[in-house]
């Protein structure tokens, strides 16, 4: 039994392949039926999931050293508040369990909204050097107290000098800190500071940043 995707945010979904095998050299028929159940932490049905019914069982007959394939597809409501999804699959003649097995969906809860969003652009450039501006805008209602800007070249840039931040590079990663003056940016406010640096062959931008260790949104 797998998965596919193994892994999904509320609101998505994944497919289950199960697949069953007779190892005997006659044909065997049998039921397969299949029940499946949202779980959380703690007992009972996690809030905003659904009570799933269980599929109807239907006869299957696996020829001799055949294999059975069913596949059935599950999602989940944006608002549930599950860890996983466990299905559970049987084969049985009459009252007399064949085979049986189960799997896991695991589902993550939804990464929070960027609290920041990032302008990177070069002011000036020519060859073997440049001149880049950053601002950093709060975008989710609340201030930044004390900030650290962290992002990678995608060139080989050095930097050589800044104004408005405590800047430091190692490799290709660098760390932008806020002065005393700026620590604080405000619900809907921006901070800006400067990167004056050196290139040789590219001063590709960079395409990703965090902010104290969370990602933002890039514009």
């Amino acid at each position: 039994m797998t998965w596919s995707p193994p892994q999904i945010m509320p609101g998505q979904g994944s497919t289950l392949t199960v697949v069953a095998q007779n190892c005997t050299d006659t044909p065997q028929q049998a039921s397969f039926f299949s029940y499946q159940q949202f779980l959380g932490s703690g007992p009972g049905v996690p809030p905003g999931c659904p009570i799933v019914e269980p599929l109807p069982a239907r006869p299957v007959t696996i020829e001799a050293g055949g294999t059975f394939t069913a596949t059935s597809r599950y999602n989940t409501y944006a608002g549930c508040t599950a860890t996983r999804l466990l299905v559970t699959a049987q084969f049985t003649l009459g009252s007399t369990l064949l085979d049986a097995g189960s799997a896991n969906l695991e589902i993550t809860a939804a990464p929070p909204p960027p609290g920041c969003a990032v302008t990177y652009r070069n002011v000036s450039r020519w060859a073997g050097g440049f001149v880049a501006e950053v601002t950093i805008a709060a975008i989710a209602g609340a201030p930044i107290n004390g900030w650290t800007l962290a992002f990678d070249f995608a060139g080989d840039q050095r930097v050589t000098g800044g104004w408005n931040a405590a800047i430091a590079q190692t490799g290709t990663t660098v760390t932008a800190r806020n002065e005393t003056w700026n620590a604080v940016i405000s619900p809907a406010g921006t901070a800006t500071f400067g990167i004056q640096g050196t290139w040789h062959d590219s001063d590709a931008p960079p395409t990703a940043f965090t902010l104290n260790g969370a990602p933002c949104e890039v514009r």
